[in-house]
């Protein structure tokens, strides 16, 4: 009777350990499913921490570095975490990240001037911009091609947050061939580009707390502190749009 004991005993663990996935499958399906979102990244780390039940997790952190995500320019640095996830079990293993529902989430990003500036000369109507920052503003330089003329462009503005999911870019100044723009065309202009950033077509959405422009980019955070662990922070200005 003891050894049958045993022998059930033994059965059971081994039909437990059977239907458990392999050390590791969770990474590679988080991996895959977050990869499809942070695409072509050059490094992509994820840290997780299963739940009980199938497709929960007490958090995920994924930290990603040159990785591209809808309308938006190669984001240099980036770190997601979410805290009591709940994600699509067949959306994961078929390489989606779905996510059902989650108790907290943090977002940090950096976007190096100089990935901004190539995001708009690939893909934008001015040519050769160049974009610089001073004192917390963003100066650049273009050309537009009116009325079938090349026309330069100068002008000065600054990005805007204001706790909502999206990054709103709105100009001081604007000068074509030297001379000022009017008012009213400088605000169609704006509502024609705003929002420069917004997450509709994200898995999950943060609001944006915190935004600072320094001399080498951008720095968007969902915490008001602005503090980031991939990319430094610091106490940011808010603006409203």
């Amino acid at each position: 009777m003891g050894r049958l004991r045993v022998r059930l005993i033994g059965a059971a663990l081994l039909i437990g350990l059977v239907a458990l996935p392999a050390l590791g499958d969770d990474d590679a399906l988080l991996r895959r499913a977050f990869g499809a979102f942070m695409r072509s990244a050059d490094e992509l780390r994820i840290e997780a921490i299963p739940d009980l039940y199938d497709g929960g997790y007490a958090r995920i952190t994924a930290i990603g570095r040159g990785v591209h995500v809808v309308n938006s320019p190669r984001i240099d640095e980036a770190m997601i975490r979410l805290v009591g996830v709940s994600l699509d079990p067949a959306a994961l293993r078929a390489g989606t990240l779905k996510v059902l529902d989650y108790r907290d989430s943090a977002l940090h990003v950096r976007v190096q001037l100089r990935s901004v500036q190539e995001f708009f000369n690939a893909g934008s109507a001015l040519e050769d911009i160049r974009l610089w920052s001073e004192n917390g503003y963003l100066l650049g330089t273009g050309t537009v091609i009116f009325q079938g003329r090349p026309t330069r462009l100068r002008m000065k503005g600054f990005f805007a947050v204001s706790g909502t999911t999206e990054v709103y870019f709105y100009f001081d100044t604007l000068h074509a061939n030297g001379i000022p723009v009017l008012t009213v065309i400088i605000r169609d202009l704006e509502r024609q580009i705003n929002p420069i950033l917004h997450q509709r077509d994200w898995p999950v959405t943060f609001r944006i707390r915190s935004l600072r422009l320094d001399a080498q980019g951008l720095t968007i955070s969902s915490q008001g502190d602005g503090t980031c662990p991939t990319c430094g922070g610091g106490a940011q200005p808010t603006y409203a749009p």
